[in-house]
């Protein structure tokens, strides 16, 4: 795994993900933690720090702001979804997914 994103977002909710994310951050890249999870995760602050890497806290936004501008269809989502799959196929729909956005499983 090389560190080639200007921006990468922990966003795994498992401990591992914070070692995972920080290797895919180049140097002076911003790495913005979305996870939450019981316990503790490790990290090696010297490559934090000799690497330039900017780490940004993200808490919940505004939900019930951005849940109205859904309903109201104001927001287009079909351009983030790549494909869908049934649920039975979610194996490949990751090894699909490669690069994209997102894929969608479906019951």
């Amino acid at each position: 795994m090389s560190a080639a994103f200007d921006l990468v977002v922990e966003c795994t909710g498992q401990p591992g993900g914070l070692d995972i994310a920080r290797r895919l951050v180049r140097p002076r890249g911003r790495l913005v933690l979305k996870s939450t999870f019981q316990g503790s995760a490790s990290l090696n602050l010297s490559m934090i720090v000799v690497d330039e890497i900017q780490i940004v806290g993200s808490r919940c936004g505004p939900f019930d702001a951005a849940l109205r501008l859904l309903e109201r269809r104001l927001i287009e989502t079909e351009p983030l979804i790549a494909a869908t799959y049934r649920l039975g196929e979610g194996l490949d729909a990751f090894a699909a997914a490669g690069g994209k956005l997102k894929v969608l499983l479906a019951p």
